[in-house]
């Protein structure tokens, strides 16, 4: 998902890039807030997460993955970005 929303523009951080694969959900939340990040996730835990935290996060993107195909995942999310507003800081379910 992350080499096709770069494919189409989309600058991408992932967690093994970024060099915080294996942090807690809660560390990975609080880096996303530091660096004023969207966070996109296929992990329901984050929900949540994000909504019990008192942290202003720049906004958080929930995928349910099930039965999709990862093409159809980014293009889905791809959508979503192209037509969110700068200043949505919610929570969106896709």
């Amino acid at each position: 998902v992350a080499d096709g929303l770069s494919r189409r523009g989309w600058t991408v951080h992932t967690a093994r890039n970024e060099g915080t694969l294996g942090d807690s959900d809660r560390e990975q939340l609080r880096y996303a807030v530091a660096n004023d990040w969207l966070l996109l996730t296929f992990d329901d835990d984050f929900l949540s997460l994000a909504e019990g935290q008192e942290l202003e996060h720049r906004g958080l993107i929930y995928v349910q993955q099930a039965g999709r195909q990862i093409g159809d995942v980014v293009k889905v999310v791809d959508e979503h970005l192209q037509n969110r507003s700068e200043d949505d800081q919610s929570i969106q379910y896709l």
